[in-house]
């Protein structure tokens, strides 16, 4: 019996539509190719610097040396493509610019190595010219791969070049001397490549603005609204669920801390003046181009602490009862018992369903309760409802013929439990990870 064995090929074809997709890739690929230069800079014997110097110091001296080399690079018409570590990648559209760059990084370092004794930090630095995919963010092509080879061919303190790149240099004041042939993994042919002596060159800080505060440009922008919303936003949790209670138990803040509404009633100029102020901060802060450390520090700090802070508060919301009892305990309670509006509430002169209006309060407010009266079987709470203005609210609307029984208040006191103690102290312990954990992101 003879058996056949049947063999499928299986044939993959692109239809009419994937081909028109794949040519469209094509052809913005060869629009966005061009030359350009790319410069590598790594400091050297980092995790070393790491290791004697701690976490921190070591994180507070690449901020350091990040804002010594961005500067430099703005200066000489680089621009920073991305940090990697502590290594950074820029970009160049002239070679000179790049070389400039790469002179005026190493003059940097060597002052502030000198202005402190401290500051240990020597880098090196590689530089390729050729032809790559120049998106907006990023860089793609064998010249990034050659320029992070030859970066790291490179020792502290050097600067070294390809020959392509030293070819291009119209400027002979760079003090170029032949560093050796070097067979890159992934190419055949030996490549030279050249060392600049920059000891020898020309200053070239000059024209750059060295400063304490932090670059911010469109990416920053973006985090720090980021870090911003969540520091405001956080800050306005715990006032309104926690310090508007502690200062409202003095009764001389109880009407500015609960019912600000009432205030700006008093004073109706107030919202202007705030819509004027927060449409100042909008167009400052689009605006921004440099901000100083510690205010950048705050905002990631703010950022933290709200991830701490609800991180442990919303889950421990859904946890089994037994496992929540001691969470509930209580370590304080106020003094005063405040008055919360659940329904749109008339405020009496008089303990009188007929006594004079003075006010009426809207739904979800809260007011400081400062006596309690029963009358034909209502109960009259006395609040604040004025600079130095009391009147009374009814706890119920009492039932009618149809109408059942309404709510019309709820009082309480305000209890600081062992759950927000625990949300206070994971989002504090969040907020020193964000002032200590943050980088200066390229530009």
């Amino acid at each position: 019996m003879q058996t056949t064995t049947a063999h499928h090929h299986h044939v993959f074809t692109m239809d009419a539509h994937d081909k028109a997709i794949a040519a469209s890739i094509a052809r913005q690929i060869k629009r966005s190719r061009r030359e350009v230069t790319i410069l590598f800079t790594d400091i050297e014997y980092s995790t070393y610097l790491w290791d004697i110097r701690g976490d921190v110091e070591g994180r507070l001296m690449v901020d350091k040396h990040n804002r010594l080399l961005f500067p430099v690079i703005r200066a000489c018409r680089g621009r920073v493509i991305k940090t990697i570590g502590d290594a950074i990648m820029a970009s160049f559209k002239s070679p000179e610019d790049a070389v400039r760059a790469a002179i005026g990084i190493q003059q940097a370092l060597y002052r502030a190595r000198h202005q402190d004794e401290n500051f240990y930090i020597r880098v090196r630095i590689g530089i390729h010219t050729g032809m790559a995919i120049v998106e907006h963010n990023d860089v793609f092509g064998d010249v990034v791969n050659v320029a992070s080879r030859i970066e790291n061919e490179a020792k502290g303190d050097e600067i070294l070049l390809s020959e392509s790149t030293a070819a291009t240099l119209k400027d002979k004041g760079y003090f170029l001397v032949e560093e050796g042939e070097f067979i890159f993994k992934g190419k055949r042919e030996p490549m030279t490549v050249m060392r600049c002596e920059w000891k020898h060159a020309q200053d070239m800080l000059e024209n750059v603005r060295f400063t304490s505060f932090l670059p911010v440009g469109p990416r920053q922008q973006r985090e720090l609204l980021l870090y911003a919303v969540a520091s405001l936003g956080m800050l306005y949790f715990l006032y309104a669920n926690y310090l508007r209670y502690l200062i409202a138990d003095f009764e001389s803040f109880a009407l500015l801390t609960l019912n600000p509404l009432l205030l700006i009633q008093a004073h109706p100029l107030l919202p202007v003046l705030g819509a004027a102020l927060a449409i100042y901060a909008v167009l400052l802060a689009s605006r921004l181009r440099r901000i100083p450390p510690f205010a950048l520090r705050l905002l990631k700090g703010g950022f933290g602490f709200a991830l701490g802070f609800f991180g442990f508060l919303l889950p421990s919301q859904y946890l089994p009862p037994d496992m929540t009892s001691s969470l509930d305990e209580v370590l304080y309670q106020s003094r005063h018992e405040f008055v919360e509006v659940l329904h749109d509430a008339i405020v009496l002169e008089r303990v009188e369903p007929t006594a004079r209006i003075i006010t009426t309060v809207d739904r979800g407010n809260l007011l400081l309760r400062t006596e309690t009266r029963a009358q034909a079987g209502v109960v009259w709470n006395q609040v604040i409802v004025g600079e130095g203005e009391r009147g009374w609210v009814q706890e119920t609307i009492p039932a009618r013929f149809g109408v059942p029984e309404i709510e019309n208040t709820r009082t309480r006191r305000f209890l600081f439990t062992f759950r927000d103690m625990y949300a206070l102290m994971i989002g504090g312990l969040m907020f020193l990870w964000g002032t200590l954990n943050f980088r200066i992101r390229p530009t």
